[in-house]
């Protein structure tokens, strides 16, 4: 008789479990940027998506009209933008309950009092998106030149686009955006 422990076990019954999964792509966070433009944006600036409430977010005057305030999320305090207005787009409605934000760190340089060099510190921005889809891979080597016309204020913050059941699906450099627009407010 042979006693088989509750890992062999599992082993022997769920074998799928226990095989290794081959992830292959990068990983996107997939959004809509208005209801009709679906949008992709590389996990590499991405620190988190949340829901937070519209009564969590303090509005700032004086501030570009696609800024809606400043908000915290773990700790830190840092500014949330409405992501299609800051591109051009309608913004979204003012009577939001709940604002869908994604938590982007930008490099920033900061200079060092300890010495002349500058270090390189994190900064955050909430970009505030109408519907939040959900974290999907692509290869970077199947990114191709945009094939579909797209508003002309919005070309120059793509990087092109990967095609998904015959639809090319946007992807955007939002640190291109985000430097633009913030240096011409």
């Amino acid at each position: 008789m042979t006693t088989n422990t509750s890992l062999e076990r599992l082993q022997q019954l769920l074998p799928q479990l226990f095989q290794p999964i081959e992830v292959i792509g990068d990983p996107y966070l997939r959004f809509q940027l208005t209801p009709e433009i679906p949008v992709l944006l590389s996990m590499e600036r991405v620190q988190e998506a949340l829901v937070i409430p519209a009564s969590s977010i303090s509005p700032l005057p004086n501030l570009p009209a696609f800024s809606i305030g400043l908000m915290n999320a773990r700790d830190r305090v840092f500014l949330a933008v409405d992501l299609a207005q800051l591109l051009g787009f309608p913004p979204l409605p003012n009577n939001l309950r709940n604002y869908q934000i994604i938590v982007t760190h930008l490099p920033s340089t900061v200079p060092d009092n300890r010495n002349s060099d500058l270090f390189l510190s994190e900064k955050c921005l909430g970009l505030a998106v109408r519907d939040l889809k959900g974290v999907t891979r692509y290869e970077a080597k199947t990114l191709q030149p945009l094939v579909r016309e797209v508003h002309p204020f919005l070309k120059p913050y793509l990087l092109g686009g990967f095609i998904e059941t015959k639809e090319q699906v946007l992807v955007l450099d939002v640190m291109a955006a985000i430097a633009n627009s913030f240096s011409s407010s």
